[in-house]
Formats: C-alpha cells, sequence, structure tokens
C-alpha cells in the first residue's frame, strides 16, 4: 500500500443518496443539511444528495426530497454549505438533456449515471448536456460482480468515449472479494486513461479490505457514507476511511464531524437488525441482486433468505 499516491485519493459521501434506501428518502431538510455540512466540515470533495427526478418533484419534494432532488431543496443544501461540491444520481428515463441546465446554479458540480450493458447507448445525450452545462460526468456500472470482465472493459471504453470523467465500478450485491476487486480494477484500468472509482457494499464485511483493495490498484475515487448506512449490507464507512486515510499522513480529513453527524443524524435509522445482517451475508455470498431477493422471498412464502443456503 506505501506506493499508493493517497493524495489523489478523491471521497463522494453517498449517506443522503444511498441513505436513501434505508429510509425511504424520509430526510428532513436540516438532517440533509447536517449531513452536507459535517461532509464538507470532513474535508470530504464531494456529497452526493440524492436522485434528481424533476418529473417526481411535485409527488416527493416535501416528503422525500433525495428521492428528485427539487430546486428548493439544492438551493437551500448550497445556502447550509456553500463550498459544498454537490453530485446526484440521474436514470436516464427520469429526465431529459434539458434538464440538467438549471443544476450548476443550485450548486451541483457532478451527475453520475447508473449504467449496464442494457441502457449504455440511452445515456450518451445526457452525458453530452451534463458536459455542455460545465458538470463533470460520473458512471457507475452496477451489479459489476454479475458481468464477465471482458462486458465491463466494453462498457468502460464506451463510456471514456461517450465523455466520462470518472468511470465507477460499483459492488451492487455486496459479493466481491478483496482479490476479485484487485483483479478487476486491474484490468479495467489497463484500458482507460479517465480515473477509476469503486462503490462498495458491505453484505461480506468487505467493503473495507475491498475499498483498500481498489486503492492498490489505482482506483481513485470511492464511494461511502456516515456510518456505512444503505442498501443491503450497508456502504463502506466513511469514517473509517477517512480515519484510515488521515493515519498514512497525506491527508487531512476530520473524522469528528462525521462521527458526531453519524450518531446525532442516524440514530433513527441504526438499530441492529440480526436478520437482515444475515440475510444480507446469504444474499452476498449467492450473488443476488435486490430484485432476485424480493422474488426469493415470494417463493419463499415470506420467510426470511438464510434458509437459502440450506438447499
Amino acid at each position: 500500500m506505501d506506493s499508493v499516491d493517497f493524495q489523489n485519493v478523491r471521497l463522494l459521501d453517498v449517506t443522503l443518496r444511498d441513505g436513501g434506501y434505508v429510509n425511504r428518502h424520509s430526510w428532513a431538510a436540516d438532517q440533509a443539511e447536517r449531513v452536507v455540512r459535517s461532509v464538507v466540515r470532513a474535508g470530504v470533495e464531494r456529497v452526493e444528495v440524492g436522485y434528481f427526478r424533476p418529473r417526481r418533484h411535485d409527488a416527493d419534494g416535501a416528503t422525500a426530497p433525495t428521492a428528485s432532488c427539487p430546486s428548493g431543496f439544492l438551493a437551500r443544501l448550497r445556502r447550509a454549505a456553500p463550498r459544498a461540491r454537490l453530485a446526484v444520481m440521474v436514470r436516464p428515463g427520469d429526465t431529459a438533456p434539458e434538464d440538467y441546465a438549471a443544476l450548476p446554479a443550485l450548486g451541483v458540480t457532478t451527475v453520475r449515471f447508473p449504467v449496464g450493458p442494457r441502457n449504455l447507448a440511452a445515456t450518451r445525450p445526457h452525458i453530452e448536456a451534463v458536459k455542455a452545462a460545465g458538470m463533470a460526468v460520473g458512471l457507475n456500472v452496477i451489479r459489476v460482480s454479475e458481468l464477465p470482465p471482458a462486458e465491463v472493459v466494453r462498457i468502460a471504453e464506451r463510456a471514456e468515449g461517450d465523455g466520462a470523467d470518472v468511470f465507477y465500478l460499483a459492488d451492487s450485491n455486496g459479493s466481491l472479494f478483496p482479490e476479485d476487486v484487485a483483479r478487476l480494477v486491474g484490468e479495467i484500468r489497463g484500458h482507460l486513461a479517465i480515473p477509476l472509482g469503486f462503490h462498495a457494499h458491505d453484505g461480506l464485511h468487505l467493503a473495507f479490505g475491498n475499498a483498500l483493495a481498489a486503492l492498490r490498484e489505482g482506483c481513485a475515487y470511492l464511494d461511502a457514507s456516515l456510518g456505512g448506512m444503505g442498501k443491503g449490507g450497508g456502504n463502506l464507512r466513511l469514517d473509517l476511511i477517512a480515519g484510515y486515510l488521515r493515519s498514512r499522513g497525506v491527508r487531512s480529513l476530520d473524522i469528528a464531524p462525521l462521527a458526531r453527524a453519524a450518531a446525532d443524524v442516524l440514530e433513527p435509522w441504526r438499530t441492529r437488525d440480526f436478520t437482515a445482517e444475515a440475510e444480507s451475508i446469504v444474499s452476498g455470498l449467492l450473488n443476488l441482486n435486490l430484485d432476485e431477493i424480493s422474488a426469493a422471498r415470494e417463493r419463499n412464502d415470506g420467510r426470511d433468505l438464510v434458509s437459502l443456503l440450506n438447499r
């Protein structure tokens, strides 16, 4: 690890967006402000504040602001933390290319798209519109553990050709092991000039080890969240990776505001559920995505997924 240039490692907080799967995006505005301020005070470069879905602003704006990121919500976050570099996640089917022009004035500097083999072509006009508005583009290849490496290479090369600034590998199922991450990142990196990022899930309690493996092979961007809050087994813990980078002596990250915010803001949703934790481990071991988990529950008459390992 000593050969890794930690000064080039950039963190993106995903608490509000990925954590929204835990609380159905029911963040109060003051909670969202607290998260953004704490992340900025810690020295984290970017904070992803939700999904941008303009057609759902009226439906989601008051009760689930991070589900659609209405302009009033984004403006409030910018006022609360003027130095924040906000990011939003967009599914291309939820927007039109002309929707992005208003985002820079609201503090958004990065737009990220979840992609896979089936929707990559549809993303190109959105990438062009985001770049024309002066923002950076990140493409997250989701459920990467389900794809052959050659397919990931093809998607990565297409993403770079279409203008992406960062290409993220998202372990959506939480199924990868450090050796898998090292092998995949090492192979993809040789085909790209743009930087790579890694989005870990912690169903097998390997998010931190996988993040280190990604760094060792040259990833420059990592996603993480306060307390590891996120869907399934959760995400890489932001305080953990920030503390680790600080311990290397080259990053002036401050984990104190992260720890305080996690304790105060996340308390209503951080109760331990051992059944859910066990199911996350099983889903990771069996390489199941959320759709397959739901279908398995239905086939299993509503019982938990742990019994699937006994079949």
